[in-house]
């Protein structure tokens, strides 16, 4: 993948975000952004968006960030605060890097509603496992240097 317009379509292959609801709209090197899709299957009992939705938007969305940078990562750890009810046709997330090593990379994401509120922010950590996705040999190198993908 030469291009964040090739990321962004390698995200729209994940079958399981897209039977969710979960939709990536913007990858670069300073992170990358996502919304959910707010349906009666993402409610909890009390009519409200489901946390674990919620946290699945985020590990998405910094999951795919972390591809942004050209290698495979998989999460090792994720923390969610949920500071209010999360409501509304449509959850948005924004996920940036806070440091990125040789082998662990951790991503903050916030998570806000229609009226811009945010309703939950996340910590996750990535493995790196040293493989890179395919065809993105020479894009660490790129995004080190502050190159858009």
């Amino acid at each position: 993948m030469d291009s964040c317009s090739d990321l962004t379509a390698w995200a729209a292959r994940n079958r399981f975000a897209a039977y969710n609801g979960i939709r990536v709209t913007r990858v670069g090197p300073d992170g990358a952004e996502g919304e959910l899709t707010v349906t009666e299957e993402s409610l909890n009992p009390m009519g409200l968006v489901h946390g674990g939705c919620l946290a699945a938007l985020a590990d998405t969305v910094c999951g795919t960030a972390v591809a942004a940078r050209g290698r495979v990562g998989v999460t090792m750890d994720c923390r969610m605060d949920y500071l209010r009810p999360a409501s509304g046709k449509t959850i948005k997330c924004a996920a940036v890097p806070r440091k990125v090593g040789r082998t662990v990379a951790v991503y903050s994401a916030e998570l806000t509603d229609d009226g811009g509120k945010t309703v939950a922010i996340g910590t996750f950590s990535f493995y790196l496992t040293g493989q890179t996705l395919p065809r993105f040999e020479g894009r660490m190198d790129r995004t080190a240097r502050g190159e858009k993908c």
